[in-house]
């Protein structure tokens, strides 16, 4: 029975060929090299699976090395693909919002030509599917499409960089939006739920936070000329009330020609969409 791992910052999802799904706590260790190795192997091990695909956070090689992991410290330098070999299990692994867009394109988008597939949550990521190919660039770290700078000199990005579309784009982006414009410190979530409430300076940072996404959006589009942009991750999930008006936004912030080529959709996969797209991927090498 193959198996596709998402591995994230606060739990390791799994999901199963025949469905089964499994969610692992892991964000009391998520700077502790060795605990979170150990950890990660475990759970690659657990069920004796014939197969294994797994989707990492990161800056992650061809050769399934993650070279940094910017939300997930653990993980810097530790070879993936080396415990799966160690461990006797057939496996690939590759960054998770590519695998994101793999399971996009396998699941729900197959008529799409060219898939650029967002996710934003605790970061910013991307993938993109060609003719029903993963792009991942010369040495897997295509797309990194949160670390591009839309802001020079701008605000502290958690790779260490100033003014990367993460830094407004995700999590802490939208909770420093709101510091910056209340003075009030508050998480993600309670920003979302004032602004439903109709707090005026909550509806303010949702809209520089949709702003800055519509920036990060339209240099992707003018640069991969997507038929299909798909919005997805936890924060989506939590702003998709907020976000009826992206596909306007954005087709009148592009060119005439790429505008008219894409539509945009929001992801209906849920938490598990990495581990799906980690799955598709082992699904399709077997064919």
């Amino acid at each position: 029975m193959k198996k596709g791992i998402d591995v994230g910052g606060s739990f390791i999802k799994v999901l199963w060929e025949d469905g089964r799904r499994e969610k692992f706590y892991v964000r009391d260790i998520f700077r502790d090299n060795k605990a979170f190795v150990e950890r990660l192997r475990e759970i690659i091990k657990q069920g004796s699976p014939s197969k294994v695909g797994v989707a990492v956070a990161g800056f992650t090689s061809l050769e399934g090395v993650v070279y940094k992991s910017p939300n997930i410290p653990a993980l810097d330098r530790v070879d993936v693909k080396g415990i799966l070999l160690e461990e006797g299990i057939e496996g690939l692994v590759l960054n998770d919002v590519s695998a994101g867009a793999l399971g996009e394109w396998y699941y729900d988008h197959r008529d799409s030509k060219n898939l650029l597939f967002v996710a934003i949550g605790t970061g910013l990521g991307a993938g993109f599917v060609s003719e029903g190919r993963v792009f991942l660039g010369s040495c897997g770290s295509s797309l990194e499409l949160g670390h591009h700078i839309v802001e020079r000199n701008g605000e502290l990005c958690n790779c260490g960089r100033k003014g990367c579309l993460e830094a407004y784009c995700s999590s802490y982006g939208l909770e420093r939006i709101y510091k910056r414009l209340s003075g009030e410190e508050l998480k993600d979530y309670q920003v979302v739920q004032r602004a439903r409430e109709g707090d005026q300076m909550a509806l303010k940072s949702i809209e520089v936070f949709k702003d800055y996404l519509t920036i990060g959006l339209m240099n992707a589009i003018h640069i991969l000329n997507p038929d299909r942009v798909v919005l997805g991750g936890g924060l989506v999930e939590q702003l998709r009330a907020f976000m009826e008006d992206m596909e306007a936004r954005l087709k009148s912030s592009v060119e005439s020609l790429p505008s008219e080529c894409f539509k945009l959709e929001f992801s209906k996969c849920g938490e598990f969409c990495m581990a799906r797209g980690a799955l598709a991927l082992v699904l399709m090498d077997d064919r």
